[in-house]
């Protein structure tokens, strides 16, 4: 290793023991809510910033540091996504012969999640529990549901969001 590209490295290790490596791991688990995932990909930045020649040619060093944050996290979503699907054969045997023990399960447990779902919508206010309606049960886009509730479709998304994030945290603390 060079000086130069010793003194860089230095630079960036200062930089995440002073100012950010706990803000890259709560900027991971806010988007990800795994906490594992955001210790890995927060190494991976520091992995990636280590290998920067030009260190001084950075004008902002946090706003580089959040860049290679959200290219970190933008790859490992699209990894996440073309992960091939796991098909459970046991599930497939077990169905098979027993069928009609297995419907009376998945009916009794479908009633129940049923319920439930009822339950939780009705602790949202009512525009949010008919954005979500929309988007889940139509299927609509939010383009839509946004012309017919009167708003944009970008204000129709947030509000889907946040009711997904409200139910989300109520059936975590049920």
């Amino acid at each position: 290793m060079s000086h130069r590209d010793a003194k860089g490295f230095a630079f960036f290790a200062g930089l995440q023991r002073a100012q950010c490596d706990g803000e890259l791991q709560r900027y991971f688990s806010r988007r990800l809510n795994n906490r594992q995932d955001a210790r890995e990909l927060t190494q991976e930045v520091w992995l990636r910033l280590c290998r920067v020649k030009d260190w001084e040619r950075l004008r902002e060093p946090m706003a580089y540091v959040y860049r290679t944050a959200s290219n970190v996290l933008a790859e490992f979503r699209l990894r996440q996504s073309r992960e091939p699907l796991i098909f459970n054969t046991e599930a497939v045997d077990q169905r098979s012969e027993n069928p009609s023990e297995v419907l009376q399960n998945e009916v009794a447990e479908r009633a129940q999640a049923q319920r439930d779902l009822i339950t939780a919508l009705g602790t949202l206010p009512a525009a949010h529990r008919r954005i979500v309606w929309m988007r889940l049960c139509e299927q609509k886009p939010f383009e839509e549901i946004g012309s017919e509730v009167g708003l944009s479709p970008g204000t129709a998304r947030r509000y889907y969001f946040h009711a997904l994030k409200t139910l989300w945290k109520s059936e975590g603390s049920t």
